[in-house]
C-alpha cells in the first residue's frame, strides 16, 4: 500500500512538474521545475562535479550554469528519478529550444538584415518611447545613388553595411541605431542636450572617411524632444519629424552638412 502511495505521489509530482515546465518561458523557469521535481521524488541535486558517489547521471541544469544532477543513495528513488526526471528534462530541453528559437525569430525581425542595426519597425517603436531630454538625429548618407549607378549594389551594399557599424562603435551602449530604410538612419540618444548630441553627430562625421569604403558624405538633422505631460507619447516622433525636415534643409543648402535650428546650416568641420 505504501507503495502504491508512492508511486501516485510521483505521478502527481511529475505531472505538476510537466504543466509547470510546459508553461515556461524561459530556462531558468524550467530548472526550477526540474529541481522541485527531483526533491518530490526524495531526491536532492547538487553540481556534479560535487554530487559524489550516489549521483545520478542525468544532467537537469538545462546548460543554465554548471552541469547538475540528482543525488540518492536509495534504489527505489533512483528509479523514480530514471522514470520521471529523464522524461522531465525531455520536454524541458523542447521548450526551451522552442523559446530560444521563438526569441531569434523576434530578434532578427527586428533588425535590417544588411546593417544589423534595428529596422525601421523596431526604431519606430524606440522613438516612440523618447522623453523629454533625449536627441534624435536623422542621418542621410549624401548621393548615395551615384555610389549604386558607378559601381553597382553591391557596393551601396557594402557601404550602407560600413556606415551602419561606424555608428555603431561610435555610440554609447545606451543610444538607439536604426536605419530606417534605404541609405536614411536614426539615432536615439537618451538624455542628451542638443549641444551634446550636435558633437555626437560631429565626431561621426569626423570620423567615418577613415572607415568609409568609397567617398560618401552625408547629412544630418538633430532635434531635441520636447513636450509635456499631455503631449509626451508623441514627443519622440514630434523630435523625429523635426529632425527629418532639418536634414532636408541640409541637403537643399548643398549636403554634408548640420542643422540642429531654424537658422541657417553650417557646413561640417
Amino acid at each position: 500500500m505504501d507503495d502504491e502511495a508512492t508511486r501516485t505521489d510521483d505521478v502527481r509530482a511529475a505531472y505538476a512538474a510537466t504543466r509547470r515546465i510546459l508553461r515556461a518561458h524561459n530556462v531558468l523557469t524550467a530548472q526550477r521545475a526540474l529541481h522541485e521535481l527531483c526533491l518530490a521524488l526524495g531526491a536532492d541535486f547538487a553540481d556534479a562535479d560535487e554530487a559524489g558517489e550516489h549521483a545520478i547521471p542525468l544532467d537537469i541544469s538545462l546548460g543554465l550554469g554548471s552541469p547538475q544532477v540528482p543525488v540518492s543513495a536509495d534504489p527505489q528513488v533512483r528509479d523514480a528519478v530514471a522514470e520521471y526526471v529523464v522524461a522531465a528534462v525531455s520536454d524541458a530541453r523542447a521548450v526551451v529550444e522552442r523559446a530560444i528559437s521563438a526569441d531569434r525569430r523576434i530578434e532578427s525581425a527586428m533588425h535590417d538584415p544588411l546593417t544589423g542595426l534595428l529596422n525601421r519597425t523596431a526604431m519606430t517603436m524606440a522613438v516612440s518611447r523618447a522623453r523629454v531630454g533625449d536627441a534624435i538625429a536623422l542621418l542621410d548618407l549624401d548621393e548615395f545613388r551615384l555610389v549604386t549607378d558607378e559601381h553597382g549594389h553591391e557596393a551601396g551594399d557594402v557601404v550602407l553595411a560600413a556606415f551602419g557599424e561606424h555608428l555603431r562603435s561610435e555610440l554609447r551602449d545606451r543610444d538607439v541605431v536604426g536605419r530606417l530604410g534605404g541609405e536614411e538612419f536614426v539615432l536615439l540618444l537618451p538624455s542628451t542636450a542638443l549641444e551634446e548630441a550636435l558633437l555626437v553627430v560631429h565626431r561621426l562625421r569626423a570620423d567615418w572617411p577613415a572607415v568609409s569604403p568609397r567617398r560618401v558624405t552625408f547629412s544630418a538633422g538633430v532635434a531635441d524632444v520636447l513636450g509635456t505631460s499631455e503631449s509626451y507619447q508623441h514627443a519622440g516622433h514630434d523630435a523625429l519629424h523635426v529632425a527629418d525636415r532639418r536634414m532636408a534643409v541640409a541637403k537643399a543648402d548643398g549636403r554634408d552638412r548640420i542643422v540642429s535650428g531654424d537658422a541657417q546650416p553650417a557646413a561640417m568641420a
